[in-house]
Formats: structure tokens, sequence, C-alpha cells
């Protein structure tokens, strides 16, 4: 799983995992697992953990928390906060849109502004 974290990125595997550990979504016993060993979940948790370390400019998520338990689903929130580049997220999830601070805009029978 590490590898898959480390691909295209340069440096060695240690500086690599100290960087996936920091997000907060895998457990050091995990680093070492096989890609095909993992479950859907945790290879959507490798996708978010790539997402959110990169230095972009902008996320385009589009309904990021389907089929993701609901601890997953606070683990991607959390990440998502400390995410300083724009952010734009499309949603059918009332709870993350109820929790999301940012400006917004909603489409509704029509366009308008929230």
């Amino acid at each position: 799983m590490l590898g898959a974290y480390a691909e295209g990125r340069g440096g060695g595997l240690d500086e690599h995992a100290d960087a996936l550990l920091a997000t907060g979504l895998f457990r050091p016993s995990e680093l070492r697992l096989r890609v095909g060993e993992l479950s859907y979940g945790q290879r959507r948790r490798i996708e978010l953990a790539r997402l959110v370390s990169e230095p972009v400019d902008l996320l385009l998520l589009d309904e990021p928390t389907n089929h993701l338990s609901p601890m997953l689903v606070e683990q991607l929130e959390q990440a998502l906060e400390g995410y300083r580049g724009a952010l734009v997220i499309v949603t059918h999830d009332r709870r993350m849109r109820a929790s999301f601070t940012g400006s917004r805009l909603e489409l509704d029978a029509g366009l308008r502004a929230a």
C-alpha cells in the first residue's frame, strides 16, 4: 500500500510513510499490506491521501462519500478541513452539506447561490 501512495512521487518510502501516517487515515501496521489485500474503503483512503497531500490548487470531488463507511466519511471531512486550495464538491449527502462551511452554489430546480 505504501508503494501505491508513493508511486511517482520520488524520495524514499520512509519519507512517504511519515506523510501517509500524518493524514490520520492509516495505522502503521497497515502500511505494508499489498493493495490486493485492502478493502474497497482502504483503497479509497489511499486515493484520498494522495489527493489531500499533493500541492494542487483545486480538488473536484463528485459524490466523494458514496460507498464509504461513516468512519471514513468523517476521516474524509477531517482531511478536507486542512486542504488549502479551492474545493468543489458535488454531493447529495445531506450530512456533508450541513457540515460544509465554505461558499456554496446549490442547484434545485434552477440556479441559486446560498
